[in-house]
């Protein structure tokens, strides 16, 4: 039976690592007590006080109330001597008087310091420190270190006085206050009981010192960004003590009107734990979570969130349930994975691409709700949802102004339970964009690694292909519990690693195709010289020659008859037709070799490397050879791409020859490149992927191409 705590006095009790499932403290006093990875899993602390022990409370604020005197008398001194400075060394010079400058010059830092943060003031109090120091040389060393000094003396101030409100209260801070400028007399009379004028520049700097701590500690207890460093200082020494619910799972828990201020939050579990009208939750220490975002904590204390904007906000596993006005809210791209927002209104609200994974739904308001690529799968509960029709596209469609409304028909509404049918078919199928076209090779590769990855999809689990603009949309039908994130991911790495190895083999037969053709030209052109035609003779006779029928590289073999031009003939594929019309070249044919030519000549490259010199250790001559063996046993490769491959083994065997050849090294990693494209689509029960996964490394690692 779950524990009772109800309106008990708990402070400074240590609940540390207990397991307290359900337990309530309602209405009880926690203050200071020590919750840390306790589990608290639908523990109820409803109107509970939590924050810092009375005896904390002064110790931080006689703390705060100390550092105030020592700022403002340092402030103090160090002012007056500014004032000291200047009079000295500038008088003659100055018709302001030098205490005027003074005042002048910590005004610019204390303006710059409210509007901009203190980093802001620090650099524009420099600069002005600079420009007295072009007024006054003999005194600028003397000067500009007072100046400094009475600047952090400020900054000092703002921060305790932070501390002084996120403990204590805004009296508090006014208390520091006071005891700043009773400091900064204090320094200034201390300094000299001679100058009067420097006794009160220290003074009325002194007190401007105090005004600014006061002013900057407000704005950043309000959230002020700009003094965002002042709050996190401020709320991590006032927590020093307090309530702690660190690492604590607090999933389900719930907080309504509790008091918080002073409480550790940091890495706690808080799925689905309700905060609703808390007091001072913006003076707890909330690290990372959810409650970080002002806007988010804002939402979660009052339910309020009517027109404005989450864009992009981290609301995973949010307490949003109840009375929740979210109607004409901009959620975009908003995670809502793992929330529930039961009953909460939604109406024209903005969902577009909004993480929605195992949300609660349930009983929500949905009537006029954007829902474009938004993503719910199984786990997300759409129960009993209220909506008469919602829209899929965020903008209208240019020319049409549709945003496609569901239903379609403007005068035509859901019915009951017709949104969740709707949604229910949505969360059985997975769409896939695939960008600028369909590659019939990759989609190949790529849905046969989904079927084999995944057993229920099958041909006929294509619902669709259309075509969008250049790109085209994918739908498959699986089951609801099938992960489709992962369908999704597994699609995309097997289709462009495909996609990307077939552009390379493109780049590199394109390539040799040039080089066959240029050979082929060289030897036409010996031939032709060879018939009297030499490089001045007319191009339009050399036209007429070349154009009447399509030429065979056969032909080379008979206007070069020389030994040399006999071995280069045999490299070059007899089967290739080249057409030369008018001057454009164009290539066709096929003429590939068999497998097994292929696999011969790949071997005969290998053997051409030297043997490792270490038995022990495989160099690239062993490594290749057991690559080349691994793809030609590969029972689950085409003959294509085993053909495929062995031209990639065959060119890493000739990178060996001279790995540190840059254009070696690119061809290469080239061939690295296709080779891995090439068996991305493999069952993971293929032994090829096994072996290349421990041999490509050790390859790359040697030639090297890593």
């Amino acid at each position: 039976m779950p524990k009772d705590f109800s309106g008990k006095n708990l402070r400074g009790r240590n609940f540390k690592g207990q397991d307290l499932t359900g337990a309530k403290f309602i209405g009880a006093d926690i203050r200071g007590a020590n919750f840390t990875n306790a589990i608290l899993r639908e523990a109820d602390f409803t109107r509970a006080k939590a924050g810092l022990q009375r005896h904390w409370t002064i110790f931080l604020v006689t703390i705060s109330l100390f550092l105030s005197v020592i700022s403002g008398y340092i402030s103090g001194f160090a002012t007056y001597w500014v004032a000291v400075f200047l009079t000295v060394y500038n008088i003659k010079q100055f018709t302001i008087p030098p205490g005027v400058v003074v005042l002048i010059f910590l005004e610019i830092f204390f303006i710059a310091t409210i509007y901009k943060g203190l980093g802001a003031g620090a650099v524009v109090g420099a600069v002005a420190a600079a420009g007295a120091a072009v007024v006054a040389v003999a005194g600028a060393v003397p000067g500009a270190m007072a100046g400094t000094v009475a600047m952090a003396a400020a900054a000092a101030a703002a921060v305790v006085m932070a501390v002084a409100v996120a403990a204590a209260g805004a009296e508090a801070a006014v208390g520091a206050a006071v005891v700043a400028v009773a400091g900064a007399v204090a320094g200034a009379v201390v300094a000299t009981m001679a100058e009067v004028e420097a006794v009160a520049v220290g003074v009325a700097g002194a007190g401007a010192g105090a005004g600014i701590g006061i002013c900057i500690a407000w704005l950043a207890m309000a959230g002020d960004e700009e003094h965002a460093f002042v709050r996190t200082v401020a709320i991590a020494s006032a927590t020093t003590g307090g309530t702690s619910f660190r690492n604590a799972d607090l999933t389900d828990a719930n907080f309504t009107e509790a008091t918080l201020k002073s409480t550790d939050f940091r890495t706690a579990n808080l799925t689905r734990t309700c905060f609703r009208n808390t007091e001072k939750l913006d003076r707890a220490r909330v690290g990372n979570s959810i409650l970080a975002d002002t806007r988010v904590r804002k939402l979660l204390v009052t339910g309020n969130g009517y027109n404005k904007s989450y864009v992009g906000a981290n609301l995973q596993g949010a307490n949003l349930t109840g009375d929740v006005n979210l109607s004409y809210a901009n959620l975009k791209q908003a995670n809502l994975s793992e929330a529930t927002l039961h009953q909460a209104n939604l109406e024209f609200a903005n969902l577009t691409e909004t993480q929605a994974l195992a949300t609660d739904f349930t009983e929500a308001y949905f009537t006029g709700a954007c829902l474009e690529a938004w993503n719910i799968d199984a786990t997300t509960k759409l129960d009993r949802v209220n909506c008469r029709f919602v829209y899929l596209l965020e903008y209208p469609q240019p020319g049409t102004g549709d945003r496609e409304r569901r239903p379609h028909h403007i005068n035509k509404c859901f019915e009951p339970g017709d949104f969740e049918k709707l949604y229910k078919k949505i969360m059985e199928t997975v769409q896939i964009l695939i960008k600028d076209g369909l590659n019939p090779e990759a989609f190949t590769a790529a849905f046969q690694k989904l079927m084999q990855e995944f057993p229920d999809i099958t041909p006929e689990s294509i619902q669709g292909i259309e075509k969008k603009e250049n790109d085209v949309l994918l739908t498959l039908k699986v089951p609801e519990e099938t992960d489709k994130g992962k369908v999704e991911q597994i699609w995309d790495e097997v289709y462009q690693a495909r996609l990307e190895a077939q552009i390379q083999a493109e780049q590199l037969k394109a390539k040799d195709e040039i080089i066959a053709i240029q050979k082929y030209y060289n030897h036409v052109f010996e031939g032709l010289v060879k018939a009297g035609y030499t490089k001045n003779s007319n191009l339009n006779e050399l036209v007429k020659l070349l154009t009447p029928q399509p030429v065979n590289v056969k032909f080379i073999n008979e206007v070069k008859s020389t030994s040399e031009s006999k071995a280069m003939s045999d490299q070059i594929d007899q089967s290739r037709k080249i057409e030369i019309t008018g001057g454009t070249v164009n290539a066709s044919g096929a003429g590939a070799l068999s497998l097994g030519d292929i696999s011969g000549t790949v071997a005969n490259t290998i053997n051409q490397l030297s043997d490792s010199p270490k038995p022990d250790e495989p160099g690239i001559k062993e490594l290749l050879t057991e690559l080349q063996t691994a793809i030609e046993a590969e029972t689950d490769l085409s003959d294509d791409d085993k053909a495929e491959a062995l031209e990639q083994v065959k060119t890493l065997a000739e990178v060996g020859k001279n790995p540190q050849e840059s254009t070696m090294q690119k061809a290469g990693k080239t061939a690295m490149k296709i080779l891995k494209g090439t068996i991305a689509g493999l069952p993971t029960t293929a032994t090829l992927l096994e072996a290349c996964s421990k041999l490509l490394p050790m390859i790359a690692k040697l030639l090297p191409l890593a």
